[in-house]
């Protein structure tokens, strides 16, 4: 068959067999490669126990499938109650709904979502299998599907209650539309290309950075053809804002604060700029408290009440945030070009730098996917090869040596997918860099590839000469890039946190153990295995190891709250009492730790203070009802006895009353 018939009849949306049997091809190659993978995530713990972000999606997800009322049925006692209903969105809130959705559907099973981020990976290789299709011809998008299908970091966060997989998906149909727009001028294919915008910023406001993009691409094709494209760009932006405006509503709504999307960019900004920031995620913010999951949140704005005052909401402390980290930008613009260059090298470079999860160790680990390619340079490296192929082709071509209409195709759709591809890249850096966050760039890196295909009878000297530039990029981005440590002590802590969570303790201790053997004081790895003696009834062990975490971090509520419960019940009240205001001093929205308090100061005849510390708590885990249910009981109980000691029990009373009044 003649490619350049081929390529004319996708044109005029007749297609032949071949693009038929090529797409068939790149499917059944992507779906193989994941069902391997979705068997082995079945049997991980990890999935069925989510933590940090991917626990955050999760609890939010089961939140508003079922009902923030039964929460505690599958989010953690230790974790403070985010609010989900009365708060505005902490974290984009497109992923958590369509995560909703599947588990209304399903009845909250995991490997349901992630079947359905493979079907959504699936549907990112045809979306583009077709956008390499009509304009390059079918060779290249087989290329291009091949090349998205076969890489193993989007079957890796398929995988994972994360976003990528969403993201990839909705921002090829925004570019697919778009181009149908173009195309045809018809207005459905612009309304589709706004509304798939919009619900890419819904699941990562970062991916706004696309509209400009897309204006400016509208700009240029509108004066390379003569149109006006002024009214295009208008209506697409239009389109963009009302598809997000639902968001901004529902935040006043249940807020009363004017929230685009999230609250979360100001403490995001703050991470990646501030002083003695090195590129990737801290977890203590200005000194104020720890922030390793969003659960840490309403804690850290509790402790920032003390510079905003009284009050403080989600909005004021993400400008606060915000503000810290402008005013570093404008002061150190040295050490900010610096920084910008370290996290570009490692968004560009070979590592796999970890964030929630060690990806690379995971990866290894991986049955399914430690064989598929392939780094990220190669990957960019590829795309270069077929810029600068199509760019000599261009150059080199005469006017009778290939048609002007298939040329003018293949720029347009080069150049669009060139400046998406700045775009995204350039909305990560302001941050700081992790593995997760560059996925969603490897489908533009694909379509640049596929460039190179229609220009395989580009002259010889001109082909070796932009391999020969590809190749130099790839040393670039490889040579000298930053490391990351991946000794494997998180890893093997995650690993030994889900196995704890999913009943297994002999696996989580095999997992703690090796974390020691990389690192001896490592807390996290000390806690844990606390975790496990304290639950096993080893008490003393327990508290040994709970101290030893102490020792290095003196503000962990958590190991805090623990010991100070295992001194409740060796009978020294006054040292649990002392113990159980330390933990709620390190972390202000932790509610068992004054209800504890409370439990102490009732046992003691303290009753004012019982009092005040138990209704403290309850303020804090509403709109959950377990310590309300347990206050009530607790009292129930206690305010017969105390009346027959002679103790005052009007303040018990008086909170009961109120306990009981329906809110």
């Amino acid at each position: 068959m003649n490619p350049e018939r081929v390529v004319g009849s996708l044109a005029s949306g007749r297609p032949g067999r071949t693009p038929k049997a090529f797409l068939a091809l790149a499917l059944l190659v992507a779906a193989l490669l994941r069902v391997p993978y979705f068997f082995e995530r079945g049997s991980s713990a990890d999935l069925r126990q989510p933590t940090v972000d991917a626990g955050f999606h999760d609890d939010w997800a089961r939140s508003l499938a079922f009902g923030s009322e039964d929460a505690s049925d599958w989010r953690p006692t230790h974790y403070a109650d985010p609010h989900f209903d009365s708060s505005p969105y902490l974290r984009p809130p497109g992923f958590p709904y369509l995560l909703a959705g599947v588990y209304r559907v399903s009845g909250g099973s995991h490997l349901a979502a992630v079947a359905v981020q493979m079907i959504l990976g699936c549907l990112s290789v045809w979306l583009l299998f077709s956008l390499a299709c009509r304009a390059l011809g079918p060779g290249a998008g087989l290329l291009a599907a091949l090349l998205l299908g076969c890489h193993w970091a989007p079957i890796y966060f398929e995988g994972e209650l994360h976003a990528p997989a969403l993201l990839i998906a909705l921002e090829l149909a925004f570019a697919a539309c778009l181009l149908r727009y173009h195309e045809g001028r018809r207005w459905g294919w612009l309304a589709g290309s706004a509304f798939a915008l919009g619900l890419a910023v819904l699941t990562r406001p970062n991916a706004l950075l696309y509209l400009p993009a897309a204006c400016l691409w509208l700009a240029w094709v509108g004066k390379r053809s003569a149109r006006a494209w002024g009214r295009d760009a208008l209506w697409l932006c239009a389109g963009v804002l009302l598809t997000v405006l639902p968001a901004t509503l529902r935040n006043r709504a249940a807020s009363g604060q004017w929230v685009p999307v999230t609250t979360n960019f100001g403490i995001n900004l703050y991470l990646g700029n501030h002083a003695g920031a090195d590129g990737l995620i801290g977890e203590d913010p200005a000194g104020i408290a720890t922030f390793k999951t969003c659960y840490d949140y309403p804690s850290l704005m509790a402790r920032l009440e003390t510079i905003l005052g009284p009050g403080a909401s989600h909005g004021d402390v993400s400008d606060w945030f915000a503000d810290q980290a402008w005013e570093w930008i404008g002061d150190h613009p040295a050490e900010l070009v610096a920084l910008t260059w370290r996290k570009l090298r490692w968004t560009l470079g070979p590592m796999e730098v970890g964030h929630n999860k060690e990806v690379a160790l995971e990866r290894r680990a991986s049955p399914a996917l430690r064989y598929l390619p392939m780094p990220f340079p190669w990957m960019l490296g590829l795309a270069s090869l077929g810029c600068l192929l199509h760019w000599f082709g261009r150059r080199g071509a005469s006017l009778g040596e290939a048609r002007e209409e298939e040329d003018c195709r293949r720029h347009e759709l080069a150049a669009l997918t060139l400046c998406l591809l700045v775009a995204y890249l350039v909305s990560l850096l302001p941050f700081f860099a992790a593995a997760r966050y560059r996925v969603p760039a490897l489908p533009w890196l694909a379509l640049l590839a596929s460039l190179s295909v229609p220009m395989f009878r580009l002259q010889r000297s001109r082909a070796m000469l932009a391999l020969g530039g590809a190749c130099a990029l790839v040393v670039l981005c490889t040579w000298g890039a930053p490391q990351v440590s991946q000794s494997g002590e998180k890893w093997h802590v995650e690993r030994a946190i889900a196995q704890a969570m999913a009943g297994n303790p002999a696996a989580a201790r095999l997992e703690l153990e090796l974390a020691l053997d990389v690192n001896p004081t490592s807390p996290r790895a000390l806690y844990e295995l606390a975790l496990l003696e304290h639950g096993q009834g080893r008490p003393a062990k327990a508290r040994q190891l709970y101290e030893r975490v102490l020792r290095s971090q003196p503000t962990h509520h958590l190991a805090l709250f623990n010991v100070a419960t295992l001194q409740r019940e060796a009978g020294d009240l006054a040292g649990a009492l002392s113990r159980f205001e330390e933990a709620e001093a390190a972390s202000p929205m932790f509610a068992p730790a004054p209800f504890n308090q409370g439990l102490l100061h009732l046992r003691a005849g303290r009753m004012q203070k019982a009092a005040r510390c138990l209704e403290r708590a309850i303020q804090l885990e509403r709109p959950a009802k377990r310590l309300l249910q347990e206050a009530e009981r607790i009292l129930g109980q206690a305010l017969p006895e105390a009346r027959q000691a002679g103790l005052n029990v009007a303040p018990l009373e008086d909170l009961l009353q109120r306990l009981r009044t329906p809110r």
